[in-house]
């Protein structure tokens, strides 16, 4: 069974969810390596998804980390769907 390829708008969804993680946990001033141990998700995701490398997270990984992070998921959902500065939605 093969994969859908996944849309332009998941990928741009995916790189500004990360960036809100990553912008949410400097806020709180945290390292990664302390959000990782707090939520149970592997540094490695954790540097990935800030980096806008995954596109499409594992549900289980998002809620982890919003939890630790102190934001709901309707709120971090909400914020990523946003287009960024300059861009439309597609």
């Amino acid at each position: 069974m093969s994969r859908r390829p996944i849309a332009e708008a998941e990928r741009k969804h995916g790189e500004r969810l990360g960036r809100i993680l990553a912008e949410r946990r400097e806020s709180s001033r945290r390292s990664a390596a302390e959000v990782a141990r707090a939520s149970d998700v592997s540094l490695d995701a954790i540097r990935s998804l800030e980096m806008g490398r995954v596109p499409t997270p594992a549900f289980l990984t998002v809620a982890r980390l919003a939890r630790v992070l102190n934001i709901s998921l309707d709120e971090l959902h909400a914020q990523a769907s946003l287009p960024a500065a300059g861009q439309e939605q597609s």
